[in-house]
């Protein structure tokens, strides 16, 4: 339900108003009113510095306290992201004290596991390179390939993370049987930041 008001007569007594300061003005002179002017413009002057700058100030004051938490709490979400990405990357690779025999073990605890005998298997070569240490290692075997599908797989699905290189096949010996070179290596960082 809406109410009408009529603004009509509100204008007429504004336009009045009007009316009768202009006349008063000219008839009077501005000489007579000269102090009256003075005094409410002064009232109007003190009324916007003392009530409406300060709060005006204020408002854009926290408007800049609030960019500022919006921007600090953006940065956080985005910290807590990558921190999270390091240690699900630090989850699955070795740590520096399984440096040693880590990769050999790995390999061989693999080959175990699928009942499969090497014809060659070489020590661990390591280098460093940038605060991380690469390992690599050669495995050679006679085996089948549906048995090198699935001996693979597992290297590459293992935790800590194990990566195959390169995978050499060729035929060789009885129907079947082919003679594989794998080159096996992992990544162990020497410094873990958090």
């Amino acid at each position: 339900m809406a109410v009408e008001i009529n603004v009509k007569p509100y204008v007429e007594a504004i336009i009045s108003e009007i009316g009768i300061v202009s006349h008063t003005l000219k008839t009077k002179g501005i000489k007579r009113f000269q102090r009256a002017c003075v005094v409410s413009g002064l009232m109007i002057f003190v009324s916007y510095a003392g009530v409406f700058a300060p709060h005006q100030k204020k408002s854009a004051r926290l408007n800049s306290e609030i960019q500022k938490a919006k921007t600090l709490s953006e940065f956080g979400a985005q910290y807590k992201t990558m921190s999270e990405q390091l240690s699900e990357t630090y989850a699955r690779l070795p740590t520096l004290d399984d440096r040693d025999q880590w990769l050999s073990n790995s390999v061989r605890d693999s080959l175990n596991v699928a009942g499969l005998v090497t014809d060659d298997f070489r020590p661990v070569n390591e280098q460093e390179q940038k605060g991380l240490l690469y390992q690599t290692s050669n495995v050679t075997l006679n085996i089948r390939f549906f048995e090198l599908y699935d001996w693979l797989l597992r290297l590459e699905s293992a935790r800590p993370m194990m990566h195959i290189l390169s995978v050499s096949l060729s035929k060789k010996g009885s129907i079947g049987y082919n003679r594989a070179t794998c080159e096996i290596s992992t990544v162990i960082p020497k410094q873990r930041y958090r």
